[in-house]
């Protein structure tokens, strides 16, 4: 990734967290993140569907796709819960004396 598209991404990150923190302001955060769930969940299937030649190629790469896309959602999701874990004091409450 080019630093350009690494700016584009992280950028698009912050669009999207911006938007769900925003939507929080109406909604419970737990209802928030399971229709973000839903909402990448969909576009994820959208882009493997539609970058397929056909449909036939679609079908092949279904298995695939998902055990890509499960794959790297585990990671990230626990990469984030990690930063949360190291930094919570930061990012959520300071005063918290556990450790």
């Amino acid at each position: 990734m080019s630093n350009s598209e690494n700016d584009q991404f992280w950028n698009l990150v912050d669009e999207f967290i911006e938007k769900a923190n925003a939507a929080c302001e109406q909604a419970d955060p737990g209802l928030v993140s399971a229709a973000l769930l839903n909402a990448s969940a969909r576009f994820n299937a959208f882009v493997v569907a539609s970058s397929s030649i056909d449909r036939k190629e679609f079908i092949d790469e279904i298995e695939s796709a998902q055990k890509y896309l499960t794959g790297r959602y585990a990671e990230l999701v626990r990469d984030n819960l990690d930063d949360y874990r190291d930094n919570y004091k930061t990012y959520i409450r300071a005063d918290d004396t556990e450790d």
